[in-house]
């Protein structure tokens, strides 16, 4: 079993639908997933579980009655912990929603950013004798991997926010791998350098902790996941190849990471694990994803991958009410499965 996540703290760079469709082609391929929103705005939830949403609003409409999403969320989960009800997560209380074959979400809640400062505190506590902010310091890690081993999950996915706050910082500590999506243009490059600062403070000061942790019997993660790499995201195309203007600060992300990210990750390997796993300036930006355009909107209006719309749905766009045809949708359909192939590549990283 495998968690990972996308993580990058600078805003707008497809985390979440990367997440979304890499998730999806998973489960497609017979792999146990599990996604865990752990984004306040709840974004992945909202992809890819949209039409149950929508059908328990229209419920509440036709009805008067409220009723609650099937599932639990990550507060719901976290909070008998955080008040000290329980001294673990009891994981045998965790719903999760079944999105569809192999393919189950542990849901977003728009007040999940209220355990911040309880998370904070834990982090601040953690060499004093409280074994109760000890407890809370572990919990994420630790439900995660029961959990997952529990149910037999080959893989989940973390969908965190563009923030480094306390929850994000849990949530990647307890990664064991992770991606850095990014788009091509100058403030991206500089984000690598302040999140490269971000990954040695958050690596460096967990790492204090994990053998007094271990001493006590508390289940504390390693702290020290592997980066399998960028992934440049947005750009346009001229000719099959990414606009000369994308191409410049594309050209310029490899050189940036080694130069920032790896020193900080070389400081935290080992000779049995190598967190920069392997990679080096070739290696390092691959794959990478042109913009989705005009089957953006689809993915987001059906819940579906990018890769999977259907003809039938591009009526929803068009001006007439008429479906892509002839060359428009053979373009669709040819981008299609190029996105397909891009997210495999992405795959083949992470096993």
């Amino acid at each position: 079993m495998k968690i990972l996540t996308f993580y990058n703290h600078k805003g707008g760079v497809s985390k979440t639908s990367t997440t979304f469709n890499v998730a999806h082609l998973l489960a497609e391929k017979g792999k146990k997933v599990l996604v865990v929103d752990a984004d306040p705005q709840c974004n992945i939830t909202e992809l890819l579980i949209g039409d149950l949403i929508a059908e328990y609003d229209e419920k509440m409409e036709s009805t008067g009655k409220e009723n609650e999403i099937p599932g639990t969320t990550l507060l719901n989960i976290l909070s008998p912990r955080i008040s000290g009800d329980i001294p673990e997560v009891d994981i045998s209380k965790i719903e999760n929603v079944k999105v569809k074959e192999k393919l189950f979400l542990i849901r977003g809640d728009v007040q999940l950013s209220s355990i911040e400062d309880a998370l904070s505190e834990s982090h601040q506590q953690r060499f004093s004798t409280k074994i109760h902010e000890k407890r809370t310091y572990v919990a994420i890690g630790d439900f995660l991997t029961r959990y997952g081993l529990k149910n037999s999950f080959d893989y989940i996915f973390i969908d965190v926010g563009p923030s480094s706050g306390s929850l994000t910082r849990s949530c990647f500590l307890s990664c064991d791998c992770f991606f850095v999506p990014v788009a091509p243009d100058r403030f991206n490059i500089q984000a690598i350098k302040t999140l490269s600062l971000i990954i040695d403070r958050w690596i460096g000061e967990h790492d204090k902790v994990v053998s007094d942790f271990k001493a006590l019997g508390l289940p504390v993660k390693e702290g020290k996941p592997k980066f399998l790499g960028t992934i440049p995201q947005h750009y346009k195309l001229l000719k099959g190849k990414p606009k000369p203007g994308y191409k410049l600060w594309m050209d310029r992300l490899p050189k940036t990471v080694i130069d920032n990210l790896f020193p900080i990750l070389k400081k935290y390997s080992t000779q049995t694990n190598d967190l920069t796993n392997g990679l080096n300036e070739d290696t390092i930006s691959t794959p990478s994803i042109p913009d989705f355009q005009s089957l953006a909107p689809l993915m987001q209006e059906f819940c579906v991958p990018v890769y999977a719309v259907k003809q039938s749905m591009t009526a929803s766009i068009t001006e007439k009410g008429g479906q892509w045809g002839g060359g428009t949708w053979d373009d669709a359909t040819r981008r299609m499965s190029e996105f397909k192939s891009m997210f495999e590549k992405i795959i083949d990283r992470i096993n």
